[in-house]
């Protein structure tokens, strides 16, 4: 590359910018160098070191901790991407943070509504088949769920809002988090490695079946569709919510070095 005076390319890098009106050629930046980056003007006259192979620095810095004259700083174009990097960061640990906030609400809200209300009805009640099949029916009467009865300080409906909530802003989440690891997602199945990637794969699939049982008889019931369907996708939903549950706590242990490390 051709090197002169009025070279902008000459003074930095993407990583460093040199102000020549501060150098007084000690060379020591040169020495410190290993990439070759930083050459020099050795004239009787006019001495200064300069940048001769700016796509050769691997931004190691070396040249800044070394100069006594600070002759060298961090490039604006470094500063952006440092800037753009620590807001990505930012919003990835955010958003990580309000999974696993939402997610054990959605977890603990289920299991709430499972083992306080869906199973403490009356044993031996008999429901008439006609009786379920019937658009008029509530899955609480089905279940015979006391949607009176206080959990924790809040009843049935109270629990069922909490959950819906929990699995709404969950989803909201999980769709920003599967974007932003996208990349990852699609070198999992190119690289065919998903055998060792089984866990989130499962969890991720889990996620979609849980989110969506959960989610249908809502709108069943919004749209006043037949009360049987509604009952079995919620029965569905139970079940996969445990073993979802059983995962995403296997998952959050295995990265709690992740939250640890980030938070401090």
């Amino acid at each position: 590359m051709k090197i002169t005076l009025f070279n902008r390319e000459s003074t930095r890098t993407p990583f460093i910018q040199l102000n020549t009106q501060k150098c007084k050629a000690c060379w020591k930046c040169i020495a410190s160098c290993s990439n070759q980056v930083i050459g020099k003007v050795d004239l009787p006259w006019h001495k200064h070191a300069l940048i001769v192979e700016p796509d050769s620095c691997t931004g190691c810095l070396n040249c800044i901790d070394i100069c006594n004259f600070d002759a060298y700083s961090v490039s604006d174009e470094a500063k952006q991407k440092t800037k753009k990097h620590r807001k990505h960061t930012f919003i990835i640990f955010l958003i990580n943070n309000l999974l696993l906030v939402s997610g054990l609400v959605m977890v603990i809200s289920g299991l709430v509504l499972q083992l306080g209300f869906h199973l403490g009805g009356p044993q031996g009640h008999q429901i008439d088949v006609h009786e379920v099949q019937s658009r008029s029916i509530q899955y609480e009467q089905v279940r015979e769920i006391d949607t009176n009865k206080i959990v924790c300080g809040f009843n049935y409906p109270d629990w069922t809002k909490i959950h819906k909530f929990a699995i709404v802003f969950f989803s909201l989440l999980m769709i920003y988090h599967t974007y932003a690891h996208w990349k990852w997602y699609k070198g999992v199945v190119t690289k065919h490695l998903i055998g060792k990637n089984k866990q989130v794969i499962i969890l991720s699939v889990l996620f979609l079946m849980v989110a969506s049982t959960g989610l249908v008889p809502w709108f069943i019931h919004l749209s006043g569709g037949l009360s049987v369907l509604r009952i079995i996708f919620i029965e569905i939903h139970d079940k996969l919510a445990l073993i979802f549950a059983i995962y995403l706590i296997l998952h959050l242990i295995k990265r709690n070095k992740w939250f640890i490390v980030n938070h401090n």
